[in-house]
């Protein structure tokens, strides 16, 4: 689903925003002889695992991401048994590196669509948060509202 809410002209981040944030790579020590041996794996979070959002406003329903908020798992990296070679761990949280600067809900900074992300407890390079741009005014996801009048104009020569 789509936002119709944005901050800084970037759809704003909450559970039902659709987000995906993928980033690679996500180096985890993985069983081989003689001993584990660090594999990069790729690692996705989504904004529907959205956790500390905010508790008195709501975008489309749901609490919006902020700061300090998260998207409490992350997936992909399964196979590094041995956990991950910065965090010692695997399928950890995905955390906002950044977020507006300027527009602020119960005190913390917004998180918005293409800010960056670190996956994984910190375990990975920064990745973009990707979902819906905003939805204009009079549109919706499958095109113009019927309920707003359209307006054309014509141009005749001479006139």
């Amino acid at each position: 689903m789509s936002t119709k809410v944005g901050v800084n002209k970037l759809s704003i981040v909450h559970k039902d925003s659709s987000g995906v944030t993928i980033a690679f790579p996500d180096v985890c020590l993985t069983p081989g002889p003689p001993s584990p041996v660090p594999v990069p794996y790729p690692n996705i979070a989504k904004s529907s695992d959205t956790d500390k959002g905010t508790k008195s406003v709501t975008c489309d329903g749901n609490p919006v991401a902020v700061k300090d908020s998260n998207f409490k798992t992350s997936t992909g990296d399964e196979a590094g048994t041995n956990k991950g070679v910065a965090s010692g761990k695997t399928q950890g949280k995905a955390e906002f590196v950044n977020y507006s600067f300027d527009v602020k809900f119960e005190g913390k900074n917004v998180a918005r669509a293409l800010d960056l992300m670190l996956h994984n407890d910190k375990n990975t390079p920064p990745a973009p948060l990707l979902q819906a741009p905003l939805i204009a005014l009079g549109q919706s996801p499958t095109g113009p509202d019927p309920e707003i009048p359209k307006l054309s104009v014509e141009w005749k020569n001479g006139d």
